[in-house]
C-alpha cells in the first residue's frame, strides 16, 4: 500500500553543505508539487513534511518513500541521495540502492526533513508513505534467492531438481484469483493489510510455511566452504564529489547501517578510515554516540591501520608511518582497540616497505582486492606471506569476490549465490583454507548492504551443496586465518612490491598536488625538527598540536583519489586550500623555533635539517632576511653570487663555501669559509666544471657529458640527453588513472628552441636558460652546474596547455645493466630494465620517490627529483614522466603553471658509493638560510653556532625524522638502513643524555638502550627503520 504525502516544502538553498534541520528556522520554504523541477548540481537542498500517520496505520510497518526514476543507480546522471530526520534526529539515508527507510512507531505528528543532493535537476515524484506486507516481501526474498542459488546448481546435483520442485508446489499453493493487480497501485488507505484480498494474503501465508518446513528438508549439507560476511561501504573520502560531500556520504551511511542494524540483529558491519568517523564525530555527535555503541556491543567494528585508505607508492615514508600513528590512536582513544589489519581494498599498489612498516605498528596482517586489477598477469596467490625489502613478512589475504561485470574482484559484494560461489571457486589457497571474508555492500560512494542482500545472507546460511554463510567479525576471521596457515609450510611467500598493472598514471596525474605534497612533507620534516631541538635546547613550548593539525590535513590530502591525480576538478581546489594552509602552519612554526633557537640573533643563519654535515650551497632571499647581510659579512661576499630570476623585484644569493654540521646550523660571520674551487666556463653550447664536459647540439639537447673523474663519456653513441618527448596519451580506460603501453607508438619530440641564453656565470654556479615551444605550451629550462657540486640541475617552468599528452624526459645513456634501482619509503627496490617476461613488460611505467639509478661496474647515473614519480628504464634509457594531462575526470588537468626540478648525478661507484641517498635529500631539502638584517657581526658567535642535534656515524644510515614525542616527553628520532648493509651504527647527540629506549613506530617503549656518555651504540638490519625516544637534560 503507497500513501502520497502532500503540502511539501523545498529549500534550494542550503545554509551550508552539512547542516541541521536547526539552522532552517528562518529559512524561506516554498511549496512544491509533484513534477515540479527540484534539485541543483554540487547544491544541497532540503524537503520539509509533516508526518502524520492515519491512525488505521499505525500499528502497520510503514516505510518512507522518495519517488524518483526506479531504473537509476547510484552512478546515474540523475541519482538522488538524501538523509532523513525525524524532527532532529538523523534518522537514516536514502538512496539509489537503499530506496525504503523504515520508520519507527509515529503515534504523534512530526516533521519529516530530507537533506538532498540531487545530481541532477528533475522532476519531483513525491514522498510516500508505504506498508509492506511482511509474509508477501519475505516470500519474494525466498523465491529470488533459491532460484538465483538453483542456477549456481550443477544440473546433475540431486538438491537442485528437489529445490525446483518445492518452489514449483510453492508457487502452485498462492491464490491469485483475488491478487491486487499491483501491489504498489493501491492509492487510497485500508484499515488493515489484506482486507481487499484475504484469499491471496492467506496463500501467502501457506507457501512460506510450507517452504520453511520443507525447502531444504532432507538434503544432506556436507563439507562445505565457509563464507564470513561482513557489511562494508567503502566510501572515497573524494573522488567524483568533493569532501563536503563525503562528510554528508559518511553521515547517510552511517545513519543507514545503523538502523538496518535494529532490523537484522545478525548484521555485523565493518568500517575503516578514521577521518570518516572523525567528520560524523564533529558534524553529527549523537549519531556518533550510536556507532559507539555499537562499536561496544561488537556488531560494528573499525579497522584498517591508517588514518584512511591512503596511496602506498606516493607519500613519504614518514607520512606512511603518521597514517598509522594518526589513524590507530584515534581508534584506540575512541573506541578502546587495537588495530591488527591493515585494509585497504581499493589502492593503487603497494610498496615493499610496507610490511616492516606494519609490523613496526603491531599490525601482522593485510587485506586487499585490487591487484586482481592488474592488466597483464593473474597474482598466482590469494593467501600469502608478503615479505618486504627488509625481511619482515604480513600475512596478506586477497578478497576474491567475483566483480559480476568485470574480471577482477570486487569489495562491493552484492551478496548473490553467483558471488558467493565465485567467491571459492576464484580462492588459489583451497588447499589450505576453506574459510573466506566476504565483503557486503554497496560501496565506493557508499551506502553499504541492503534489505535484499541481508535477506540473501539469511538465505544462504545452510543450503546443501553450496557455502556456508554467516555473518562475523572481519578481525576475528583473520585471527582464525593465521590459526590456520601461519605453520602450514604450502603457505605461499611473495617477495617485494605488490605492483598493480594498472592505473600507472597516478604517479604523474596533477602534478602540481603531489609537488605541494612533497614540498608539505619536507617542510614538517624541517620544522618538527626545529620544534623539537628548540624544546630541548632552549625549553622552547612543543608546537606539537599546530604540527598534527597540518599533518592531519596531509594525510588527508594522500587519499588514494586524491594524491593520485584521479578526482574532480573541486578536489583539487580544496586541496590547493588546504596546502595553503599546511604550509602556513609549518612555515609559522619553521620561523618560531628558528627565532628561539638564535637564528634571527645574527645577520645570515643556515641550518641543516639533514643527519650529515653539508656543503651545499644556501640560497638566501632578501625578502627573508634583508639586504644588509651582504654589509655585516663584506668580507664574505667574495663567496655569494646574486641569482639570475625572472621573478621582477625579487633577489636571491646563492652562498657557499660554509660546512653546516648534522642536525645543525652555522653564523657565517663567525665561519671560515671555503672559496670556490674551480672555474666555470659557461656558453650556449657548453657548460664546463671541474666534474663535467657538457656539450649542447642545435636543439639544445646533450649530445655530449664527459664525466672527467671517470675519463668517459656519460650519454649513449649517438643519442641525445634532456630530451622532452610528448606522446599521445589516450588509454582505454580510466584517463587520469592509466597510461596504456601503446603511448609509445606516438612521440613528437620537444625541439623547437626559441632561444638559449647564459644566465650565470658563477663563482659558485653557472648556467643556461632554454625555452621551447610545444604547440600550445612553453617550456623554460635553466641548465645549471656547481663549481663544488657534482650535479646538474634542470629548473623547469612549463606553461602548459595540451590535453591527453604525455611529456617526458629522457636520457639514453651509455650504462650496461639488467636492473634499475628505484627508492621506496625507507630503502630502494630493483627493477629490470628489459621486457623478457610479461611481468617485466607490465612494469613499463613505475613509481620512485626522489631518485632512481642506473650503474654497472665501477660507475653509475642518478636521475634525481623534487617532486616528480612516474619514471621507467627501458635498456640503457632513463626517463622521467613530467606531465600527464588527462580529460577525465577534471577536463582541465595539469593546465597552466608548473615549476619542478630534477638532477643528473653521475658518479663513481654504484648508488651506494656515489651516496645517492644523501644526494636526493639534498636536493629536496635546501639549507635554511635565516637572520636579521638589524643585527650586525659580532665576536660572539650563536650559542648553537657549529653545534649538531644528533650526528650520525655510519654513511649508510639515515637519520630520517627528529620530532618532539607524541607525549610530549622527549625526543623522537627516528632512522633506517639505506644500503641493505648490517652493522653497528653510533649516534652522538649535541646535549647530555637522560635516559634512551627502543620504541615500535607508534612510539610504544620495547626496550631500553645503553647510553655512552652523549653517545647511543646500535646494530642495524638491512633496510631497517628504527625508532628512538630520547630524554635530554633540562
Amino acid at each position: 500500500m503507497v500513501v502520497p504525502l502532500d503540502g511539501t516544502l523545498y529549500l534550494p538553498d542550503s545554509p551550508s553543505p552539512v547542516s541541521h534541520p536547526a539552522e532552517l528556522h528562518a529559512a524561506e520554504w516554498q511549496p512544491l508539487e509533484r513534477e515540479q523541477p527540484w534539485g541543483i548540481r554540487w547544491q544541497t537542498v532540503w524537503l520539509k513534511q509533516t508526518l502524520e500517520v492515519p491512525a488505521e496505520l499505525r500499528e502497520q510497518p510503514l516505510s518512507l518513500h522518495l519517488r524518483w526514476r526506479t531504473d537509476a543507480n547510484q552512478w546515474a546522471a540523475d541519482t538522488v541521495e538524501t538523509q532523513v530526520w525525524l524532527n532532529d534526529r538523523l534518522w537514516c539515508g536514502l538512496d539509489a540502492e537503499h530506496r525504503l527507510a523504515a520508520l519507527p512507531p509515529l503515534p504523534e505528528p512530526m516533521t519529516l526533513f530530507l537533506q538532498a543532493h540531487v545530481a541532477q535537476t528533475q522532476p519531483f515524484g513525491g514522498i510516500e508513505l508505504v506498508v509492506i506486507d511482511q509474509p508477501a516481501e519475505q516470500l519474494a526474498h525466498t523465491l529470488r534467492v533459491t532460484l538465483d542459488l538453483i542456477a549456481e546448481l550443477d544440473a546433475d546435483d540431486m538438491a537442485r531438481s528437489r529445490l525446483l520442485h518445492r518452489l514449483n508446489t510453492a508457487i502452485n499453493m498462492l491464490d491469485l484469483r483475488d491478487a491486487p493487480a499491483s501491489l504498489g497501485g493501491s492509492r487510497g488507505t485500508q484499515d488493515k493489510q489484506g482486507q481487499h484480498a484475504p484469499q491471496f494474503y492467506a496463500s501467502i501465508r501457506a507457501a512460506n510455511a510450507y517452504l520453511d518446513a520443507e525447502l531444504y528438508a532432507d538434503l544432506q549439507g556436507g563439507t562445505r566452504p565457509q563464507i564470513v560476511v561482513t557489511g562494508h561501504a567503502h566510501i572515497d573520502v573524494a573522488w567524483l564529489w568533493p569532501l563536503w560531500r563525503t562528510r554528508q556520504k559518511a553521515a547517510h551511511t552511517f545513519s543507514t547501517v545503523l538502523r538496518l542494524m535494529e532490523q537484522y540483529p545478525e548484521y555485523h558491519f565493518t568500517a575503516s578510515t578514521p577521518q570518516l568517523y572523525a567528520f560524523v564525530q564533529q558534524d553529527f555527535p549523537e549519531l556518533y554516540a550510536e556507532i559507539k555503541q555499537r562499536v561496544a556491543e561488537g556488531r560494528w567494528e573499525p579497522i584498517g591501520g591508517m588514518w584512511l585508505e591512503a596511496d602506498c607508492n606516493l607519500p613519504s615514508g614518514e607520512s606512511l608511518v603518521r597514517q598509522f600513528v594518526f589513524g590507530m590512536r584515534f581508534f584506540a582513544q575512541e573506541f578502546g582497540i587495537r588495530d591488527r589489519v591493515l585494509w585497504l581494498p581499493d589502492v593503487f599498489g603497494y610498496s615493499a616497505a610496507l610490511p616492516q612498516i606494519l609490523r613496526g605498528c603491531g599490525l601482522d596482517t593485510f587485506m586487499t582486492t585490487k591487484i586482481s586489477w592488474s592488466q597483464f598477469n593473474r597474482m598466482p596467490h590469494d593467501t600469502f606471506r608478503w615479505r618486504g625489502i627488509d625481511g619482515s613478512e604480513i600475512l596478506t589475504h586477497f578478497v576474491t569476490t567475483p566483480d559480476p561485470n568485470n574480471r577482477f574482484y570486487t569489495y562491493n559484494g552484492h551478496m548473490t549465490p553467483n558471488e558467493v560461489k565465485g567467491a571459492w571457486q576464484e580462492y588459489r589457497q583451497q588447499a589450505i583454507n576453506d574459510e573466506l571474508l566476504y565483503l557486503m555492500g554497496w560501496g565506493d560512494g557508499g551506502g553499504g548492504p541492503t534489505v535484499e542482500q541481508l535477506e540473501t545472507a539469511r538465505r544462504l546460511a545452510d543450503v546443501p551443496s553450496f557455502p556456508q554463510v554467516r555473518h562475523g567479525s572481519a578481525n576475528a576471521y583473520f585471527e582464525r586465518l593465521h590459526q590456520r596457515v601461519d605453520a602450514d609450510p604450502r603457505l605461499p611467500t611473495w617477495v617485494g612490491e605488490l605492483y598493480l598493472e594498472y592505473h600507472r598514471g597516478t604517479y604523474t596525474s596533477q602534478a602540481r598536488t603531489k609537488y605541494a605534497n612533497r614540498r608539505a612533507e619536507q617542510l614538517y620534516h624541517d620544522a618538527e625538527f626545529l620544534d623539537a631541538w628548540a624544546a630541548a635546547s632552549a625549553n622552547s613550548e612543543s608546537s606539537r598540536e599546530q604540527l598534527n593539525a597540518g599533518w592531519q590535513l596531509i594525510l588527508l590530502n594522500q587519499f588514494h583519489d586524491i594524491l593520485p591525480g584521479s578526482s574532480i576538478p573541486q578536489v583539487y581546489r580544496d586541496a590547493e586550500a588546504q596546502y595553503d594552509d599546511i604550509l602556513r602552519l609549518g612555515r609559522d612554526v619553521q620561523r618560531a623555533k628558528l627565532g628561539r633557537l638564535g637564528g634571527y640573533d645574527t645577520p645570515l643563519a643556515i641550518v641543516n635539517t639533514l643527519g650529515w654535515a653539508r656543503t651545499d650551497p644556501v640560497v638566501v632571499e632578501e625578502q627573508v632576511v634583508g639586504a644588509a647581510w651582504q654589509v655585516a659579512l663584506a668580507d664574505k661576499v667574495r663567496h655569494s653570487q646574486l641569482i639570475d630570476d625572472a621573478e621582477p623585484g625579487r633577489r636571491r644569493w646563492l652562498v657557499a663555501g660554509h660546512t653546516v654540521p648534522s642536525y645543525g646550523l652555522v653564523d657565517p660571520s663567525q665561519a671560515q669559509l671555503d672559496s670556490p674551487t674551480a672555474t666555470l666556463t659557461i656558453t650556449p653550447t657548453l657548460l664546463e666544471n671541474q666534474f663535467f664536459r657538457i656539450e649542447l647540439d642545435g636543439n639544445a639537447e646533450i649530445s655530449s657529458l664527459v664525466d672527467k673523474r671517470a675519463q668517459r663519456e656519460v650519454i649513449a653513441p649517438g643519442q641525445r640527453g634532456n630530451q622532452l618527448v610528448a606522446f599521445e596519451d589516450r588509454p582505454l580506460n580510466y584517463d587520469a588513472w592509466d597510461i596504456d603501453l601503446f603511448y609509445e607508438e606516438k612521440a613528437y619530440p620537444v625541439q623547437n628552441v626559441k632561444r638559449v641564453e647564459v644566465v650565470e656565470t658563477g663563482p659558485i654556479r653557472g648556467g643556461l636558460r632554454i625555452v621551447r615551444t610545444y604547440l600550445n605550451s612553453t617550456i623554460t629550462q635553466r641548465v645549471l652546474i656547481y663549481s663544488d657540486l657534482p650535479r646538474i640541475d634542470f629548473e623547469t617552468e612549463i606553461d602548459w596547455h595540451e590535453h591527453q599528452t604525455l611529456l617526458k624526459a629522457a636520457f639514453p645513456v651509455d650504462i650496461n645493466a639488467a636492473l634499475a634501482t628505484y627508492e621506496i619509503q625507507f630503502g630502494a627496490v630493483e627493477r629490470p630494465t628489459h621486457r623478457n617476461t610479461s611481468w617485466d613488460v607490465a612494469r613499463f611505467e613505475s613509481c620512485a620517490q626522489r631518485w632512481i639509478d642506473l650503474s654497472e661496474g665501477g660507475y653509475g647515473l642518478t636521475l634525481l627529483n623534487d617532486g616528480k614519480y612516474g619514471h621507467d628504464v627501458h635498456d640503457n634509457v632513463m626517463r622521467l614522466t613530467l606531465l600527464k594531462s588527462a580529460v577525465w575526470p577534471d577536463p582541465e588537468a595539469d593546465q597552466g603553471h608548473h615549476s619542478f626540478t630534477y638532477a643528473l648525478l653521475p658518479h663513481l661507484g654504484d648508488w651506494r658509493v656515489g651516496e645517492v641517498v644523501r644526494r636526493a635529500a639534498e636536493l629536496n631539502t635546501p639549507l635554511i638560510a635565516s637572520g636579521n638584517a638589524g643585527h650586525i657581526a659580532s665576536d660572539k658567535p650563536l650559542a648553537l653556532h657549529g653545534q649538531a642535534f644528533v650526528h650520525c656515524d655510519a654513511a649508510h644510515v639515515v637519520v630520517d625524522t627528529v620530532k618532539t614525542a607524541e607525549d610530549g616527553d622527549g625526543v623522537i628520532v627516528r632512522l633506517y638502513e639505506a644500503h641493505n648493509q648490517r652493522g653497528p651504527v653510533r649516534l652522538t647527540f649535541g646535549l647530555p643524555i637522560v635516559s634512551a629506549g627502543a620504541c615500535n613506530l607508534l612510539e610504544e617503549p620495547i626496550g631500553e638502550l645503553t647510553v655512552d656518555g652523549q653517545s647511543l651504540v646500535l646494530h642495524v638490519r638491512p633496510f631497517e627503520i628504527k625508532t628512538l625516544h630520547v630524554r635530554f637534560a633540562s
